[in-house]
């Protein structure tokens, strides 16, 4: 089990070999500071039980609260959540991560940017594009043509105009909260 507490608290089953990477105070908004108590018990099943308390400033009424760098192997249907005066609405556990593939996926129906490479001259081109399928290849619409790209060696690069609000760098575990009151408190037992 991992469990994460930051000014509230979040319990959840991962594998053994999962760790709360040190990245994750690098990343977190609050700051290294805001480490709080750190306690790991291993079990014999290959499962690990991590509780980490912090504050974590909390607004009234409802907001998403996210947690970067948790473990991927993480059995979200365990996590737990305990912070005074606050409800889950909604967790979610982000696990679809960004790689060109994935990022194609989701730009289904969207425009990018082609930019290919004349290999004789070395001069860039650019033209938008319209994703339509990435099922066996990628297929696009440029204009009223219908192409698809191939991987065979020519120099053609994808820019896109932003990443999707769902994929992630790393495994994200987010929690959205109804909050009767907004400000640091410190977690409430776990029940």
């Amino acid at each position: 089990m991992e469990k994460l507490t930051r000014g509230l608290w979040l319990a959840g089953a991962a594998a053994l070999a999962a760790q709360v990477p040190a990245s994750a105070q690098q990343n977190d908004p609050i700051g290294e500071t805001a480490q709080g108590d750190l306690a790991v018990t291993i079990y014999n099943n290959g499962q690990a039980l991590v509780q980490d308390v912090r504050q974590l400033p909390i607004a009234q009424g409802r907001s998403r609260i996210e947690f970067p760098d948790v473990s991927a192997s993480i059995r979200p249907e365990t996590l737990s959540f305990n912070a005074a005066n606050t409800s889950i609405v909604e967790q979610n556990f982000d696990f679809d991560l960004l790689s060109p593939g994935k990022l194609m996926e989701k730009a289904i129906g969207q425009t990018v940017t082609l930019v290919r490479t004349n290999p004789a001259t070395g001069q860039e081109t650019r033209e938008r594009a319209t994703v339509l399928s990435t099922s066996g290849g990628v297929v696009i619409r440029i204009g009223d043509r219908i192409e698809v790209l191939r991987d065979d060696g020519l120099p053609v690069r994808v820019i896109f105009d932003r990443v999707p609000p769902n994929l992630r760098a790393r495994p994200t575990l987010s929690v959205t909260v109804d909050s009767a009151r907004g400000g640091t408190r410190p977690p409430r037992s776990a029940t």
